[in-house]
């Protein structure tokens, strides 16, 4: 029934018929008075039942509403209808719509950030209990999901570290070891808050590759700058240190040495000179190797028939130093597509480092290995050395800086240049008395 017609023709009939009730009894009509009792409490009865079914309606619809139940429909047409039923009708149509719009949303939202190549990851303050993670975060910490912070403590400490220090509005350059790579990455949190609750979310972002790149490019104009200015101002110094040196071995022959008491100290002071711009020429000339253009002649090669005629190559002079090459293989082929000349290059740079780092062990050895890691080939040089201590880590591959007192500084640099033509990255995975693994990863082809 309809309110309308509930309130229009029923409340008004009962109210008429109560008031006739009421003047047949004082008229003493009982017999037509009591019919129209009668009446009035079947229409009474009548409206509390509509009234109690009406206000049943609302609290099941009020209640479903509060649970966001909006699968029941209720009947528009036929004898249950009534017309607030459209109305139910209309705002759980309007709420399903909502919600379907919110979630296709929150899938949006979640498909997009699952994409970005940015670890995102949104944990309880109080409890450390996780909301959410994305694959990115995983797969950059090689972890799976983790429900609690706490639960990186052992497995990734630096990172659990990263995670609890952060606060809101932070922007960290942090460096964090992930499997077997060493990655920089830019760090930035941020709070929300839902359901009461206060949630803290971070977000990492590996930027290894471009700061590689502009360090790159920064070293790379540097060094041509500096390699042009010194080879035009020493080469004239060193042109006539030569001349003047040859011209005082003339004199020499010629001349009474005796009236020439200094001419020794004057024949000295010119061949340092012309010593040093000599050696000045050279370092200038390797450091230009830096920034040539080396284009790389790509094809398949088996590393592991690479490492084997490295390891014959080596063998026998770190033998005599007394220190052990050790090649190790697996029953399998690791064909990547690289330019052999070039990764041997990188590869026997790193044996040779490698060979001051053990040379004042007890058993000096030396492992080189290749493999895959989720598919991708690499090339690994370990050693039981002195390891790499944290302040070197952080300036090993800047041009000119060196350990050793004859090194020129530009042996891993230009390994990096090299890698970075094939794609790959160099990984370093070092500790102070136990030793380095210098590994090259390949991208799979």
């Amino acid at each position: 029934m309809r309110f309308k017609t509930f309130f229009g023709l029923l409340f008004p009939l009962a109210l008429c018929l109560g008031c006739l009730t009421v003047f047949l009894f004082m008229k003493q009509m009982t017999l037509f008075a009591t019919a129209c009792l009668i009446i009035t409490i079947i229409l009474i009865y009548k409206i509390l039942m509509i009234l109690f079914k009406t206000l049943q309606d609302i609290d099941d619809f009020t209640e479903a509403v509060r649970y966001r139940d909006f699968s029941k429909r209720y009947p528009v047409t036929g004898k249950k209808q009534n017309n607030y039923f459209g109305h139910f009708n209309a705002i759980s149509d309007t709420f399903l719509a909502m919600s379907a719009e919110k979630e296709a949303q929150q899938q949006y939202l979640k498909r997009i950030l699952e994409l970005v190549n940015t670890g995102i990851v949104a944990y309880d303050i109080d409890t450390l209990d996780t909301l959410w993670m994305n694959d990115s975060f995983k797969n950059m910490f090689q972890i799976p999901y983790v429900k609690n912070i706490n639960w990186l403590i052992k497995r990734q400490p630096k990172l659990h570290q990263v995670l609890i220090e952060m606060q809101l509005g932070d922007n960290k350059l942090v460096t964090i070891n992930t499997g077997n790579r060493t990655v920089k990455m830019l760090s930035s949190a941020s709070t929300f808050q839902t359901a009461g609750r206060t949630y803290m979310l971070i977000a990492l972002h590996n930027i290894s590759a471009t700061l590689e790149e502009v360090e790159s490019s920064a070293w790379k104009g540097l060094l041509n700058v500096m390699t042009h200015e010194i080879m035009n101002s020493i080469a004239p110094v060193a042109s006539l240190a030569d001349t003047m040196k040859k011209r005082m071995e003339t004199i020499k022959e010629e001349a009474d040495l005796q009236k020439f008491p200094d001419f020794e100290d004057m024949e000295s002071a010119m061949e340092t000179i012309r010593r040093r711009s000599d050696g000045l020429l050279r370092f200038a000339n390797s450091y230009r190797n830096l920034s040539k253009t080396i284009v790389p002649e790509i094809q398949s090669v088996n590393l592991h028939e690479l490492l084997l005629s490295i390891y014959h190559l080596m063998q026998p002079s770190l033998e005599q130093k007394g220190i052990q090459l050790k090649y190790r293989s697996i029953n399998m082929p690791v064909i990547a597509r690289i330019d052999r000349n070039l990764i041997e290059q990188v590869i026997i740079n790193f044996i040779t480092n490698a060979t001051h780092a053990v040379k004042d062990r007890e058993d000096p050895s030396i492992v080189i290995f290749t493999g895959l890691i989720d598919e991708n080939p690499y090339l690994t040089v370990a050693d039981n050395g002195c390891g790499i201590p944290p302040e070197v880590q952080e300036k090993m591959y800047i041009p000119f800086f060196s350990t050793k007192k004859t090194g020129t500084g530009i042996g891993l640099s230009l390994s990096r240049e090299i890698i970075k033509m094939h794609n790959g990255s160099i990984q370093v995975q070092t500790k102070e008395g136990e030793g380095s693994a210098f590994t090259v990863i390949f991208n799979r082809n």
